[in-house]
């Protein structure tokens, strides 16, 4: 009997070329691990002694805007092959939402000071009617968030339940909406600068997430193997130091 006829090996998958629009997966995997991590740091427990070593509430706000930022740097990076910027959401949905976040942060302030100091309220746009003009809105969202943001000469306003998350969210309805305005052309030019600032915005993430997680390691040590599931939470080796 002959030899079987050797079986022909498989012809191997063709590498697949990222598309122009792809973003660095590592850029992702840490925005992606900075998040977990300001999760791991939210609890008032962990937040307290964080704060004992330096990390404060500012620290915390200052990654999350920063990881806000860069995630919309990166949909303005992938957004350079079809010769027009794409903006999820009409004009008016954007307005609506633009309105919806600044209702929230109103309703807070007026639960913080329409009892005992109701001229505040005037510094949220309250009693104000901002919707009928696009400037006239913008304008408040403008200083709404500077008044949450605090700048070297006013500390920030702490309000009830306007969170870190919150700020953001206000921040990036208040871009959203102005960017839905502008130019809709010129993308791949937009997309290439917004590559060059999202890699510096990377590098800061990478910055402000390490001084997190060094804080997070001394207060719990690889040592006491009791720490080893918050270590995980906070992307920290459980049997050693971070690098």
């Amino acid at each position: 009997m002959p030899d079987p006829a050797p079986t022909p090996a498989p012809t191997p998958d063709p590498k697949k070329t990222p598309k122009r629009g792809d973003i660095n997966q590592t850029w992702l995997d840490e925005f992606t691990a900075a998040e977990a991590i300001l999760a791991a740091a939210k609890p008032a427990d962990r937040a307290t002694k964080l704060a004992e070593g330096d990390i404060d509430a500012a620290k915390i706000t200052a990654l999350t805007q920063a990881v806000v930022a860069a995630r919309k740097l990166a949909g303005k990076a992938v957004q350079g092959t079809s010769g027009k910027r794409i903006i999820t959401g009409t004009e008016d949905d954007l307005k609506k939402e633009l309105l919806r976040q600044i209702q929230y942060v109103q309703t807070r302030a007026r639960q913080k000071y329409d009892a005992n100091a109701p001229g505040r309220l005037k510094d949220y746009a309250i009693g104000q009617q901002i919707s009928n003009s696009r400037s006239l809105l913008e304008q408040a969202a403008d200083n709404i968030l500077l008044k949450l943001n605090g700048d070297d000469k006013t500390p920030a306003d702490a309000l009830p339940g306007v969170t870190p998350a919150k700020i953001a969210a206000l921040q990036t309805a208040l871009d959203d909406y102005k960017d839905v305005q502008g130019d809709q052309t010129g993308a791949q030019t937009g997309a290439t600068t917004a590559r060059k600032q999202l890699e510096t915005a990377v590098a800061d993430i990478v910055t402000k997430r390490r001084e997190i997680q060094f804080a997070a390691g001394a207060e719990w040590p690889h040592t006491d193997a009791a720490n080893a599931g918050i270590r995980k939470e906070f992307q920290l080796p459980p049997d050693r130091v971070m690098k």
